[in-house]
């Protein structure tokens, strides 16, 4: 059976009650529990942007993208996770067809976790690269097969090339003890010295503008887009998913609330339907944000020729959305009453989760307004 978008739509939706009955799980264990790996895995969810040439669905940005979103709904952390490691099967894409083939033929369902900032250290060596360093924030990582990593140049510090290596290869340290975002798992990552063959390597300026010389040997344009953009407007959607499942508990539980002193419905409370009114009003513009977003993506791929404005445009709707996300989550918990501090209230875990979300690189609100604003006003930087 040929997988559209209406069936992979179909089995987000089926699994997503059985992903929500192991979010506590996943927050208590500190990564997504196998058996929601298994699941999504089952269902097909990874292949969704994964090439079609290695087995994939090589389907749009926008059913990925409207995936994550329902999962993210159902549990945070495994809709953040697919997100994260999806995207990685995406950027499998721009890498040499034998690296394509070494991780996904077969139809192996493997999984790739990592890192695309610079933060290691590559070094040119017969055959390949010698790669060393200290990765943060590998989402996944505890369930991946192969990580994904990127490399800056030893001597100049600039970026040089992205990786894939084996999971066995390299060591995982367990940093993450933080606020928020607990079930991801985003642990470090530690690479010594090791090898990494050329085949298993792509050069990271022509990887991040969509120009690698392996993109054109797909029957579609999906991987011909400037990376930075692509993961700019796909990582908010997880906080999309977010966003809606605390408005939906702020809904059910501001329906039984009552003020304590007096016994009056706080449903009845006029700044209470206000606050769930302009909370619901930003989540919806987030949503149209990311939509717009993914269109012009849909634009770039039917003309891969892309301006530096159209990149930067995409990046900030996706930078802004997540403020927009942030802030609507910020005001539903601040009227969710005293109750919302305990651990078990659905409404602290959703505020705790979205603000640590929304820290990620690629979301940066300030960096992405910055740069918007100066493709648009045509300001060079000095020096």
């Amino acid at each position: 059976m040929a997988v559209d978008y209406d069936e992979i739509i179909r089995r987000a939706r089926s699994i997503a009650p059985a992903l929500a009955l192991n979010a506590n799980d996943c927050e208590s264990a500190r990564q997504v529990v196998p058996e929601s790996i298994h699941i999504m895995v089952e269902a097909g969810l990874f292949r969704i942007l994964q090439p079609s040439r290695v087995c994939g669905y090589e389907m749009s940005l926008r059913a990925f993208a409207d995936t994550v979103t329902i999962i993210s709904e159902a549990c945070a952390s495994s809709g953040w996770v697919l997100g994260v490691v999806g995207a990685h099967h995406w950027c499998m894409g721009a890498f040499p067809e034998a690296a394509q083939e070494e991780i996904f033929g077969d139809g192996q369902d493997a999984l790739i976790a990592g890192t695309l900032s610079w933060q290691g250290v590559a070094t040119s060596v017969d055959g390949g690269y010698r790669v060393s360093g200290r990765w943060q924030f590998g989402s996944g990582v505890d369930h991946s097969h192969w990580v994904m990593l990127g490399c800056a140049d030893a001597e100049t510090r600039t970026p040089l090339v992205h990786v894939v290596v084996p999971r066995a290869d390299i060591e995982v340290d367990d940093t993450w003890h933080v606020m928020g975002m607990r079930g991801t798992g985003s642990k470090d990552v530690v690479a010594r010295d090791l090898f990494v063959p050329a085949h298993r390597t792509i050069d990271t300026r022509s990887f991040f503008m969509g120009r690698s010389p392996h993109v054109s040997r797909h029957p579609t344009n999906l991987y011909r887009l400037p990376a930075d953009s692509i993961l700019g407007v796909l990582g908010p959607t997880s906080l999309l998913g977010m966003a809606r499942s605390a408005l939906r508990t702020f809904v059910n539980r501001t329906k039984e609330r009552r003020v304590v002193v007096t016994g009056a419905r706080k449903s009845e409370h006029v700044p209470t339907q206000i606050r769930l009114a302009e909370s619901a009003g930003e989540i919806q513009c987030a949503e149209l944000l990311l939509h717009d977003g993914l269109l012009e993506c849909e634009r770039i791929m039917a003309d891969p020729k892309y301006t530096a404005e159209q990149r930067t445009r995409i990046k900030w709707q996706g930078a802004y959305a997540t403020e927009l996300c942030r802030r609507a989550v910020g005001r539903l918990f601040a009227g969710s009453g005293a109750h919302s501090i305990y651990d078990e209230s659905e409404m602290q875990v959703a505020f705790r989760n979205i603000n640590v979300a929304a820290n990620h690189a690629s979301l940066d609100f300030d960096i992405s307004a910055e740069q918007y604003g100066r493709e648009v006003l045509g300001v060079k930087r000095s020096g």
